[in-house]
């Protein structure tokens, strides 16, 4: 999986190992900093933003048992995680989480394109879900082709279907 990977943006990635758990529960604080912005104590915002994560892993765990998670790097820098679960039907694409100096550098479309690549080879769809309220990561799911399929109070799925 991601072996098609944009070499020109010195991008790889690697699949996450358990000393990896801190480095992916920073990038999902690292999202959320408006959370910080709220008037409470940093405490207490350290204690939110740790159970939202712990949380979400469980819901993922839950939903997608098979779900594989994997660390970006550029120049051996961490700079994001993915969560894929790969399936006989579809690779359905869990979680894509780029460090915030990292966006806008095209690196969230090199993963896309590399997950396209290995779907156009299994002869699948990729799906998604996108928070509603997460307007640049649709945008960029809409440029990269995804369609959407669906819509929920919080979340709208997208499928991406290759031509074959």
């Amino acid at each position: 999986m991601l072996s098609q990977l944009n070499p020109l943006l010195n991008l790889s990635v690697r699949p996450a190992s358990d000393d990896d758990v801190f480095i992916m529960a920073e990038l999902f604080y690292a999202t959320r900093s408006d959370f910080y912005q709220l008037g409470l104590p940093q405490a207490a915002v350290d204690l939110i933003l740790q159970q939202q994560y712990q949380l979400q892993q469980m819901s993922y765990k839950s939903q997608f048992p098979n779900s594989r998670d994997y660390i970006l790097c550029c120049q051996a820098q961490v700079i994001g995680k993915l969560t894929l679960a790969i399936n006989p039907e579809c690779l359905h694409l869990i979680d894509l989480v780029l460090a915030p100096e990292a966006r806008s550098k095209g690196f969230g479309s090199a993963v896309l394109d590399a997950l396209k690549y290995d779907a156009k080879v299994e002869k699948v769809p990729i799906r998604l879900a996108v928070a509603r309220d997460n307007p640049r990561a649709k945008a960029l799911y809409l440029q990269q082709g995804f369609t959407l399929q669906d819509i929920t109070e919080t979340h709208e799925s997208m499928q991406w279907q290759c031509g074959i």
